[in-house]
């Protein structure tokens, strides 16, 4: 029983003596560390919007996209006006006004020049570099026949 007992007594000393090492170790006053990128940055989603796409004065289908941006989470806190309208309205206004949309094949498009095209818009409406990227989080068309019928896209 005694054995039993100095045998648990000496592993709680040797967990509490390897706790306190380690935590000395990392919490060393010398070193700092340079904040990585995704530090301080917040990670929010837009609502979905849904585009009509026209050609020949009909709407020949509807895009449905929702977008996911980062934005520096102290600068967004004291904002009066979140980004997210901004970057709903430069998106429509760009696939709304979109030309040479191919809808036979919808899945070629340059998401990548999209994306920037509507961050640089929605950091000069509020003249400073506040949305640091812009993600697509969906992009989907749906033709209106497949609507009509009720066949999936």
């Amino acid at each position: 029983m005694i054995k039993l007992l100095a045998v648990g007594l000496w592993v709680c000393a040797v967990t509490l003596g390897s706790s306190y090492v380690m935590a000395s170790i990392n919490s060393a006053p010398g070193e700092e560390t340079e904040p990585s990128y995704f530090e301080g940055l917040d990670y929010r989603k837009t609502e979905n919007i849904t585009i009509p796409m026209i050609k020949d004065s009909a709407i020949r289908g509807y895009i449905l996209a929702r977008f996911v941006y980062t934005i520096d989470g102290k600068a967004v806190s004291q904002l009066k006006v979140p980004p997210d309208p901004f970057i709903l309205d430069e998106a429509f206004r760009r696939l709304y006004t979109t030309d040479g949309f191919d809808f036979d094949e919808p899945t070629r498009f340059d998401l990548s020049s999209l994306t920037n095209s509507i961050r640089d818009a929605v950091n000069a409406r509020y003249s400073e570099d506040l949305v640091k990227e812009i993600l697509v989080d969906q992009f989907d068309y749906i033709a209106k026949e497949d609507i009509r019928n009720g066949r999936p896209g």
